[in-house]
């Protein structure tokens, strides 16, 4: 019996000394866990913030333009007939009122000089008839002859002077077809293209020349749908073609479509370019700036516009999280740039450790405003 109440308190005393050792070890465990979990939790980054600021920006607008020449004139034979010169070629200058090519002439001269001959002989039938309806006056008068024989008089006379007026359009015609024959330049320029050889039979109305105006040249560019409110007539623009590197053109900008092209989403405009020493060409392909005029734009310091990929991203620190936003940017200088779309003036942008924040990242934050 006294065997069996010791072996009891022994029993009690280990059973005793476990569970204290578990409950030691257990609050051990559960105060190495804290410890773990507070180390593997890093402090919020300490980044820089900036609040985004207006400036005043010279919008110019940059694009892709062809020139043409300021007019193409096609000249053409008025009367059918053969080509008898052709006294200029591809390439040549030439000026207002000069002569470029001939038709044949001699038909037209000799049908020239029937009515001459034609004027004449109506002339002298008209002389004759004045002289007979005055003596029929004067006779009649005198009561001679008859009412009858002074109407006559009176009608061949008219006649007769119906046939000098006839006489002398037709000469007039004739002469003209005679001139016709010489196709003449009707402006200073320089023939484009020559569609004929001498010795030609050509209908009316061929083509023979291409006689082009360069100087001042045209230029068609069409401007983003986006700068369209900002074009204007008088509009100053500079050119620059690919032949002739290191060397810019100024234009005026004259001409303005009524409408956007559907499909590209662009205004075309049209331009003024003075070439007095004929450097620049019709077809060349131009590289135009335009100064579309000055507004207010939103602008960030560079460190905060994150690029990557083509994507445009900027951090918006609200309290104490950042939110990762896509924009748009515009024109940069090498302090500023500014953010065209995406972004409100009211806002807080990260403008430091950028590669390193992330969606929703809890931060802590220094002020920097854009300057």
């Amino acid at each position: 019996m006294t065997r069996l109440v010791t072996f009891s308190v022994q029993l009690a005393a280990l059973v005793g000394l476990l569970t204290t050792g578990g409950c030691k070890l257990a609050r051990s465990e559960a105060a190495k866990t804290t410890e773990q979990n507070t180390a593997a939790t890093p402090p919020p980054l300490t980044i820089q913030v900036a609040r985004p600021v207006w400036r005043m920006v010279q919008r110019t607008a940059q694009g892709q333009g062809a020139l043409f020449a300021k007019e193409s004139v096609i000249l053409s034979n008025k009367m059918p007939g053969y080509v008898n010169r052709v006294l200029i070629d591809f390439g040549d200058k030439v000026k207002a009122g000069q002569v470029l090519a001939e038709m044949e002439r001699e038909e037209l001269e000799l049908q020239v000089d029937a009515a001459e001959s034609a004027v004449k002989q109506a002339q002298a039938t008209f002389i004759r008839a004045q002289g007979e309806y005055e003596r029929a006056q004067q006779l009649f008068a005198e009561q001679i002859v008859p009412p009858q024989r002074r109407d006559t008089a009176e009608a061949e006379y008219k006649v007769a002077e119906a046939g000098v007026h006839s006489a002398e359009k037709a000469l007039a015609l004739a002469q003209k077809r005679l001139r016709d024959t010489r196709i003449i330049s009707p402006v200073n320029g320089f023939v484009q293209q020559r569609f004929v050889n001498p010795g030609e039979y050509l209908p009316a109305a061929s083509k023979l020349l291409e006689v082009v105006i360069v100087n001042p040249l045209k230029l068609r560019t069409p401007v983003p749908e986006r700068y369209a409110r900002l074009v204007r007539i008088g509009l100053p623009l500079r050119v620059e073609v690919d032949a002739l590197p290191g060397e810019s053109f100024d234009g005026t900008l004259t001409r303005i479509a009524a409408g956007v092209d559907h499909a590209t989403r662009s205004l075309l405009v049209e331009a003024e370019i003075p070439n007095p020493e004929g450097k620049l060409r019709p077809g060349y392909f131009a590289h135009v700036t335009g100064v579309m005029g000055e507004e207010t734009a939103l602008f960030i310091p560079r460190s905060g516009l994150y690029r990557f990929a083509g994507v445009e991203r900027v951090f918006v620190v609200t309290g104490n999280t950042v939110t990762s936003r896509e924009v748009k940017s515009g024109v940069e200088d090498e302090v500023l740039v500014e953010i065209a779309e995406g972004l409100t003036e009211n806002e807080h942008v990260a403008v430091s450790a950028l590669d390193r924040l992330a969606d929703g990242m809890a931060v802590q934050f220094q002020g920097a405003e854009a300057q």
